[in-house]
Parts: structure tokens; C-alpha cells; sequence
């Protein structure tokens, strides 16, 4: 029998939910640092429940609960592959060709790319990505919440989309409909090394404090209007992060001429899922779900 919180039942509801006022509760007792010896079971407690191997990560003791969730890699944890790379930890739900004619399919989720990308606040072309690929990387809450450039370039600029906050496990892409249209995410615009752009999309979801960025407060690029950026980043550098788990949405334009790569479900920061080559034809490995 699945949880309460796992149903199609607390899904429906959670549609009239005060999403926000949710978020800001859930940061009151996550960013809490007294007492002291309540923060330290309340982290020990979670690594037990959830079997986090923290041999991974800084070894150090959390201020907080948020501290825990955003803890660091140590040095060489995660070696950075050839070609494309996951930019987070998670699992890969999704992976294949784009075709602007037809909607993405996300584990049953029907998407338009123009919705998630552009909703009715923007008018980022999207033309160059028919016959590109694309792959979705849910940051699960047991795992490392930071999102790295997954290849060298540069970031031109940020788009900011308001949204609800519905959660996106497995269960919930069951039950609602169109999360990845509907919740807040942030479109960074990037341009590879080679020339040609492409998209990362942070999609915020349930009890988060929000999307950030490195280098900007959230004031610097929440709102409705693009951000320019400008900023020249490294393979594997990071980019951004959660407050809690969310999802990372990558686009490759068919300029990219990226073939995926066996990968298995559970993937991590720097791990090869997609190779450029001008002797792949695009519609190699399509297909709906990962590979």
C-alpha cells in the first residue's frame, strides 16, 4: 500500500495547496541552526534513513538542515567525462530526439517544448532544436542538489518563470499533469564552445526555497524581463542549485549533432550521456524514456 503522500488522492489536492506558503515553512525548519544537538540528529537521521554515503562529500559538521542538503563534493569526486555531461546527481527519466511538431513525452507527461521553455512570458526561438536531443535529470532528495555546466561555453542569459510548486517524484508525474509547464523554473541560454546554443532548465518543485545561481541573489534575476549574463564557464563548473530536490531539463539544438551514450538510470555530475559527432545521424537513439 503506498503512502499517504505517494496517492493520486493527496496528488489532486495538493493542486489547492498554498504552494508558497508551504515553501516558506518548510525553510523555516530546514534553515533552523539551534539547537545545535537537534540540527545534528535531525542530519544523522537522514543519512540514515535515505543511506547517503557521505565518503562523497566535505566532511564537516552542518549548520543547518539546507547546510546538509547543499553539502559539497570533496575534491575528485566526480571526474568529468567526455562530451556532453549530466549537470546533476539524480536519476534520468528522460532521455531522445526533440521534434518541435510533437509533444515531449516525460514518463506519460505530454509537454509542449514551447510551453516549458517560453510559457507566455517569452519568445525564445526554438527551431534550431528540432531534431536535437534532449535528457531530464530528477534530483532525487537523498542526493547532491548542485547543477554544473555540462560543457564548456558560456552563458548569455536567464529567463525567470513563475509557477506552482508540485512535487516531481515518479508518482507525482503520474498523477498531475504538466508539471514541467506548470512549476517555477529558470531557462539559462548558453552557447557552446563551438558556436551553437543551448538550454538548461532548472525546474523548482515542492517545499523548496527556489532556484538559485551562482553569482546572483534572486532579486538580480526573478522577475519579467531576460537577465544577461555574459559569464564563461568551464565543463563541470557550477552553475546553480536547489534548496531541496528538483529536475534539469537539457536541450541540444540538431547543430549539436549529439548522440546519447549508454548510461544507466541512476547517473551522476560528469557523467558522459550524449557524444557530438558530425558522422552521427540525428535521429539516432530516438526514443520516448531513457535509454
Amino acid at each position: 500500500m503506498r503512502p499517504l503522500h505517494r496517492t493520486r488522492a493527496f496528488f489532486r489536492a495538493y493542486e489547492y495547496f498554498p504552494h508558497r506558503l508551504l515553501n516558506r515553512s518548510a525553510a523555516l525548519v530546514t534553515g533552523a541552526t539551534r539547537p545545535r544537538r537537534a540540527v545534528d540528529l535531525a542530519v544523522a537521521a537522514w543519512a540514515r534513513l535515505e543511506d547517503i554515503d557521505l565518503s562523497d562529500f566535505e566532511a564537516r559538521r552542518f549548520e543547518s538542515l539546507d547546510d546538509f542538503f547543499l553539502r559539497r563534493l570533496r575534491p575528485g569526486a566526480r571526474p568529468v567525462g567526455p562530451g556532453w555531461v549530466s549537470p546533476a546527481d539524480g536519476v534520468l527519466v528522460s532521455r531522445g530526439t526533440l521534434r518541435r511538431d510533437q509533444e515531449l513525452c516525460i514518463k506519460g507527461q505530454r509537454l509542449s517544448l514551447e510551453r516549458v521553455v517560453n510559457a507566455d512570458a517569452f519568445e525564445l526561438d526554438l527551431a534550431p532544436y528540432d531534431g536535437g536531443q534532449h535528457c531530464v535529470v530528477f534530483l532525487t532528495p537523498r542526493g547532491y542538489h548542485r547543477v554544473h555546466a555540462p560543457s564548456a561555453g558560456e552563458i548569455l542569459d536567464v529567463r525567470w518563470i513563475p509557477g506552482r510548486y508540485f512535487p516531481q517524484n515518479e508518482d507525482a508525474l503520474e498523477h498531475v499533469p504538466r508539471i514541467y509547464e506548470r512549476n517555477e523554473r529558470v531557462v539559462l541560454r548558453c552557447r557552446a564552445e563551438a558556436g551553437f546554443e543551448y538550454l538548461v532548465i532548472m525546474v523548482g518543485a515542492s517545499l523548496i526555497g527556489g532556484i538559485h545561481l551562482r553569482g546572483f541573489e534572486r532579486r538580480d534575476f526573478v522577475g519579467p524581463r531576460l537577465t544577461p549574463v555574459g559569464r564563461a564557464v568551464q565543463k563541470g563548473e557550477e552553475i546553480g542549485h536547489f534548496a531541496f530536490g528538483s529536475t534539469v531539463v537539457l536541450l541540444l539544438p540538431e547543430s549539436a549533432r549529439a548522440g546519447p551514450v549508454p548510461a544507466p538510470q541512476d547517473v551522476r555530475m560528469g557523467q558522459t550521456l550524449f557524444e557530438s559527432s558530425t558522422s552521427l545521424p540525428c535521429e539516432q537513439g530516438a526514443q520516448e524514456g531513457v535509454p
